[in-house]
């Protein structure tokens, strides 16, 4: 439905996207996740049809957005952090607004709004004006606003940005509910509170995609590591556990203790590897002075990958 093929954008000497490709299937609800300065606000600025000037092409059902950035921007609704709604305005008279420079027929626009009012459950607070709103009826506004205008694919940054823990919450079951309606993309610098609404993951790192795939969520966390202290040399402990079937990599960190280190050995998917690596300690008397298990989750996943870790470090 939705394809990017090799976008890039430059500002100057500076890269915001390098050569990114995906596609998006209809009804797909999809999550780009990046630290900030990653490139996901210039990615749907582009996708919106707002930005037109970069390299590469985005295709709406197999039309380019550049050949008519109009009519895309009918066909692709964008709510950008903190929704840029007219405070002085009721609900129903931003609803009105955004439908008639969307040039959306009076008659329809009528239907359009009563249903999506009645849907996002704005319907009994629709004369209100939308400062006297909190903030989760506002998040809402926004997003019924682009709801009138039957987009096929709604982008929005940020999502939760300025709703506390419980109205996240609530936010998060409207927007599932939303899904169901039309095909959905959001961006976020965090992935807390996305695990059960996207479907499909993408990470980008500094204007790259560092990870493409159906669930960031469903990785191995699933993925089991262990963490051993051992009082020897990293070669004898390599020796021991060579022929640990279920070992995928080992790293080795020196500790403040002299002939002491630390070993994080990863699993395969799905192995538990504990007692193996047990007995061939025993086995080439391997002095292990301690053992616990790590569990990767998906946030320390996002984390190495987005480059969140490394400007820590940095």
């Amino acid at each position: 439905m939705l394809k990017v093929k090799n976008l890039s954008k430059y500002y100057g000497d500076i890269a915001a996207l390098s050569g990114i490709s995906f596609h998006i299937a209809p009804g797909e609800t999809t999550g780009i996740f990046g630290m900030t300065g990653s490139g996901k606000t210039t990615l749907l600025d582009i996708l919106s049809g707002y930005l037109l000037k970069y390299g590469g092409c985005v295709e709406l059902e197999g039309k380019d957005i550049r050949k008519d950035a109009a009519q895309s921007r009918k066909e692709i609704a964008y709510i950008p952090q903190g929704g840029a709604l007219y405070q002085e305005m009721t609900v129903r008279e931003y609803m009105r607004f955004l439908c008639g420079i969307n040039r959306i027929r009076s008659a329809k626009q009528k239907n359009e709004m009563k249903e999506v009012l009645e849907f996002s459950g704005l319907a009994n607070i629709e004369e209100y004006p939308i400062r006297a709103l909190n903030a989760l009826d506002q998040a809402k506004v926004s997003i019924a606003a682009a709801l009138a205008l039957q987009p096929k694919v709604l982008l929005i940054d940020q999502p939760f940005h300025g709703l506390r823990t419980d109205e996240a919450a609530q936010h998060k079951l409207f927007l599932k509910a939303v899904a169901q309606r039309t095909t959905l993309v959001i961006a976020s610098d965090t992935i807390g509170g996305f695990s059960d609404l996207c479907k499909r993951t993408i990470i980008l790192n500094k204007g790259r995609i560092a990870s493409d795939r159906d669930n960031l969520f469903d990785m191995p966390a699933r993925k089991m590591g262990i963490r051993l202290r051992v009082a020897c040399a990293p070669t004898q402990v390599r020796a021991a556990f060579r022929f640990v079937s279920g070992v995928a990599e080992m790293d080795f960190h020196s500790t403040s203790e002299t002939g002491v280190w630390d070993v994080v050995v990863n699993a395969k998917q799905g192995e538990d590897i504990r007692h193996a690596l047990w007995f061939a300690a025993a086995s080439y008397k391997v002095p292990v002075l301690e053992m616990r298990s790590l569990h990767i989750s998906p946030e320390d996943i996002y984390l190495q990958l987005s480059g969140r870790e490394q400007e820590e470090e940095e």
